[in-house]
């Protein structure tokens, strides 16, 4: 059962006024003392009177985040924001209908139905993490699965027409290693760094694909995926010895997503079980094993026999970013496979962070941009036609994803136990993932990246001893910045803003295009001033909740008290309340 911790907040205007100071001994409640593009960082014990405004000649403009930093995934913080207003007095809500809108969504979260590419990527991992052990009892040192590495001999490599006996993971069964399908594929291309077979159900490879595809998709990942995936993450493991990786397009993928579905499709998807023996203690080997590196592929379907009619130059697009995504657990499993120190695999959060990564790495250098080159839409969209399908296979769904993060930030985060089963919590993980490459690498994105995959160690303590600071600080820093990205605030320190991207550039067309509506940058903030209404809402462990508190010039003072329900202090863990003078 999830933990939650009860948390208001309470806006009323002070008893006292004062001047607008600037006096430096001014406490750490006193914002009015904070300058332009300033950010205060208060725990609880910083405010037990709230946070004070006083009164002053000049209008000013702050963001209040109500952030949760409990490094326990999925620890949820319930709240109530009150905004009393005086005797007698109007409600001056800066903007009610955000009011209204967060009241009518109080206890909903932006996000279409799981997706079927996340809802099976989340079946493959949990089966993953549950059922294949790196460690166990009776093999404290994985010897079982060390032993297929020492017994391994170069591989031959397969020529075009040569046919290849595969087993498939059986998507509808709930053990993947007992459950497969066993098949043949004819090799249809074959590259320094890819075999791309065809399982030979879904007929001859040629009349799936011109053979210029075929060649086209070893190239690129010859000379764009498997070389950026490599320098971000690792070089892949080759358990079968023969250098390269499967490309296997079959149907067996097809048949995981409904007949007439319409709500996304299964690309493919990669599974640590090739890695084990096909033979030996449970947990420590798997039946389907094809003690190979393999990612299995959407495969094109003209007729529609599985289910849903798929051509050649759709399954072509649509795999171009899923190819690069699945390439990284494969190295990131491969990584932790093959070390001893590793005990488990990578949380399933930082996972899926850096197979989002993979996809806009790769995305970088199709177009040319380099790893810390700040993209506008414009930059990513010239107007022209390879531009538009590069967008579309790397870069849309990371941003897509985003929005709806940014259109509810108090219902999911990027550190939660659902990142590959809703879009809102993977596109935080990307986000963060990407805000602390940008920010904490040294200028060197691929060596940090390289040292994440590597492990042994996983989830928050990989990220914070990777980064080398507090989770506390990732979050202050990362939650300020999806306000404060490239909005031109004066003052603003550098590590509160993105290098990567211009998010207010970018965010507000995407989220037009997501949501169909008017073309606005899609952070839920909520106006709050000295009006009567309540508003409840939470805020999960990995993400903060947004409120705007603008000031006109010469009102009167105001005072924010961060409270439980009760009228107590603030002490669930990690509840923290960052302050950013925006004018």
């Amino acid at each position: 059962m999830k933990k939650v911790i009860p948390v208001a907040l309470l806006l009323a205007s002070a008893c006292n006024s004062s001047s607008d100071s600037t006096a430096t001994n001014a406490p750490p409640s006193d914002i009015s003392t904070m300058a332009v593009g300033e950010v205060r960082v208060l725990d609880p014990s910083d405010i037990p009177n709230g946070i004070d405004l006083p009164s002053g000649s000049s209008a000013r403009d702050y963001v209040i985040i109500v952030g949760n930093t409990n490094p326990t995934i999925d620890a949820v913080a319930n709240f109530v924001v009150k905004a009393d207003r005086s005797a007698g007095g109007s409600p001056d809500l800066a903007a009610s209908a955000d009011l209204s809108s967060r009241l009518n969504r109080a206890s909903q979260s932006i996000n279409s139905a799981t997706p079927p590419q996340q809802a099976f990527e989340t079946k493959v991992r949990a089966f993953e993490r549950q059922h294949l052990l790196l460690r166990s009892k009776s093999a404290p040192v994985g010897a079982t699965r060390f032993s297929l590495r020492r017994s391994l001999q170069a591989a031959s490599v397969p020529s075009v027409g040569d046919v290849l006996n595969v087993d498939v993971p059986d998507g509808s069964g709930n053990d993947l290693c007992a459950n497969y399908f066993q098949t043949q594929a004819v090799v249809a291309s074959v590259s320094r760094r890819a075999i791309l077979a065809v399982d030979t159900l879904d007929g001859p490879p040629t009349l799936l694909f011109p053979q210029t595809v075929l060649d086209s998709i070893t190239q690129e990942f010859d000379n764009n995926t498997f070389v950026t995936d490599s320098s971000y993450f690792g070089n892949p493991s080759d358990v079968d010895g023969n250098g390269r990786v499967i490309l296997l397009f079959t149907g067996e993928v097809n048949k995981l997503t409904a007949a007439n579905s319409n709500g996304g499709f299964v690309g493919g998807f990669f599974f640590g079980g090739d890695y084990f023996p096909k033979t030996g203690a449970a947990g420590q080997s798997c039946a389907e094993s094809n003690n190979a590196e393999i990612v299995y592929l959407l495969s094109p379907d003209p007729t529609g026999r599985y289910g849903n009619v798929r051509s050649a130059s759709s399954v072509r697009q649509g795999t171009r970013g899923t190819i690069p995504h699945e390439l990284e657990h494969m190295i990131n499993a491969g990584n932790r496979f093959f070390n001893p120190a590793a005990t488990a695999f990578e949380d399933n959060w930082l996972d899926e962070s850096l197979a989002h990564i993979a996809e806009e790495a790769v995305g970088r250098v199709s177009r040319g941009f380099t790893d810390l080159q700040t993209l506008t839409l414009q930059d990513m969209l010239p107007g022209n036609q390879a531009a538009s399908d590069d967008f579309n296979a790397f870069f849309f769904q990371n941003f897509a994803r985003l929005a709806y993060w940014m259109a509810r930030p108090d219902t999911s985060s990027g550190i939660s136990s659902n990142s590959d089963q809703n879009l809102s919590s993977s596109g935080a993980d990307w986000a963060i993932g990407r805000y602390v490459a940008d920010n904490y690498s040294n200028g060197d994105v691929r060596a940090f990246t390289r040292r994440l995959a590597a492990g042994p160690d996983n989830g928050i303590k990989n990220f914070t001893t990777v980064a080398g600071a507090s989770l506390d600080t990732l979050m202050a820093g990362w939650l300020v910045s999806m306000y404060a990205d490239h909005f031109g605030i004066t003052g603003l320190p550098g590590k509160d803003q993105y290098r990567s991207y211009n998010f207010r550039n970018i965010m507000p067309a995407v989220a037009g295009s997501v949501f169909s509506n008017t073309d606005a940058y899609p952070l839920e903030v909520t106006s709050v001033g000295s009006g009567s209404d309540n508003i409840s809402t939470e805020v999960k462990s990995g993400s903060g909740d947004y409120f705007r508190l603008t000031v006109a010039a010469n009102a009167g003072p105001k005072n924010v008290k961060v409270l439980d329900p009760n009228g107590g202090d603030v002490t669930y863990p990690g509840a923290h309340v960052y302050v950013l003078r925006v004018q």
